[in-house]
């Protein structure tokens, strides 16, 4: 069966399949391969097939909800859902069941979407893109389980990469969701900060926290987005997306560039294939780097000790040992660390729409300058793996700037092409991947 989410609508109101037949498929697949992969934190078929006849009623009365309605979509266990735990995959919410719905869900329920299939597994508190420590059990990748499937949305990543769900909602601090999709050979989009409503999401920092979307596919992140109040960005026309006089900066960086071989030169290959287009790509370093980074740091740790200040007093024990050290050692920043970071993060995102985005249209950079690494790594050429996964996405959370992820080369190795355009700019960020897509396969 097709995981096209506008194929399903055709087939839906046609008659030749019904929701209840898409949802058994997912079902199916979750029993066949979540006991390996480790993408499901809970289950609930009988709500999920509720559900999915209530949305085929309504194919069959005429009372459509739109091109979502009896699709399943995937939640990562940060959003709350009413009646079912939300437990950030921490022995700590085991028995926290919402009253309501995060808005987004709300937003996807009153779509059609199937939301009720069950909860997606994350890295503990959504703190660390490895997604090797939950308390429900590391994620693996779909591809090579000895593998990471990436963090710390990785049971989103590795759902929609085996078509359990077609697509699913992760968060994204500081590369969330593009590295897990990136790992997992699907797309990802991280929308401008706050597009979409973080009302009801647990949080790990509020000024850097994005609610994101993994696809399998650029239509299918498309009609989400879309789904989800964004401008409909009309991919059919995408090829004749305007190339003249456009200069996209290509990020270079001696320190990380020479990490992973293949990746640089999977990269080369597509940059030349946006050259051939008549491109103008510009070679350099992400302006104002040490800035960015060291502003991330401070608020990102200052506000996660701060949501996690009583539990980390009163049940240390119960966190996953890596994040319970990533809070303590971030909990000694100063009020004074905290508004300079703040007062920089503004001036940044100004100096980015001022200077940077006057003189290009878009940043280039791979997702992640390495192929997924073996679980147990914790170290890259001596460099935290935490760090070397997120060098080239953390620095757009703080700019608060969307970026989308697309698969290089074959799904399995891992690799992903990040394009990151102005505030504001998803539909014309999504045209422009799309004009280019024929590069990222090969």
């Amino acid at each position: 069966m097709t995981s096209s989410i506008r194929e399903y609508h055709q087939q839906f109101q046609s008659g030749r399949a019904t929701p209840r037949d898409v949802i058994e498929e997912s079902i199916a697949r979750i029993e066949a391969r979540n006991s390996e992969l480790n993408a499901f934190i809970s289950v609930d078929w009988a709500r999920a097939r509720r559900e999915a006849d209530e949305a085929s009623e309504r194919y069959r009365t005429g009372l459509i909800r739109g091109v979502l309605d009896g699709v399943p979509v995937g939640l990562k266990d940060l959003f709350n859902t009413q009646g079912i735990a939300t437990t950030a995959a921490s022995k700590i919410l085991l028995k926290n069941v919402p009253n309501d719905d995060a808005a987004v869900v709300s937003q996807l329920h009153l779509a059609g979407a199937n939301t009720r299939l069950g909860k997606l597994n994350l890295h503990e508190f959504a703190f660390s893109p490895t997604g090797t420590a939950s308390y429900f059990g590391p994620m693996k990748n779909p591809h090579d389980p000895t593998r990471m499937a990436g963090g710390s949305s990785g049971g989103s990543g590795i759902a929609v990469a085996t078509r359990m769900v077609t697509t699913a909602l992760g968060t994204d601090t500081g590369g969330s969701v593009r590295i897990p999709a990136a790992f997992c050979g699907i797309y990802g989009l991280k929308p401008t900060y706050d597009r979409l409503s973080r009302h009801g999401v647990i949080p790990l920092s509020w000024t850097l926290d994005h609610v994101g979307i993994l696809a399998d596919s650029l239509d299918n992140l498309a009609v989400m987005s879309t789904c989800l109040g964004f401008k409909d960005p009309d991919l059919t026309g995408s090829e004749s997306f305007g190339f003249p006089d456009m200069r996209v900066l290509w990020l270079q960086d001696d320190m990380w560039d020479p990490l992973d071989e293949v990746v640089q030169n999977s990269m080369r290959q597509v940059i030349q294939r946006m050259i051939g287009m008549g491109i103008d790509i510009v070679p350099g370093d992400l302006p104002r780097a040490g800035e960015i980074r060291a502003s991330q740091q401070v608020i990102l740790g200052s506000e996660a000790a701060n949501y996690h200040w009583l539990w980390l007093q009163n049940q240390p024990e119960d966190y996953q040992p890596d994040v319970r050290e990533r809070l303590t050692t971030r909990a000694s920043f100063l009020a004074i660390h905290y508004i300079e970071a703040l007062r920089r993060r503004q001036e940044l995102i100004m100096f980015y729409r001022d200077t940077v985005f006057r003189d290009v249209a878009f940043i280039v950079s791979p997702t992640v300058p390495i192929r997924p690494p073996k679980l147990e790594v914790d170290q890259v050429n001596g460099i935290d793996v935490r760090q070397v996964l997120t060098v080239w996405t953390a620095p757009f959370n703080l700019l608060g700037l969307p970026a989308v992820t697309l698969p290089v080369g074959r799904p399995e190795e891992g690799m992903g092409l990040q394009i990151v355009a102005p505030w504001g700019e998803e539909r014309r960020l999504l045209q422009f991947a799309a004009s280019v897509h024929g590069g990222y396969r090969g």
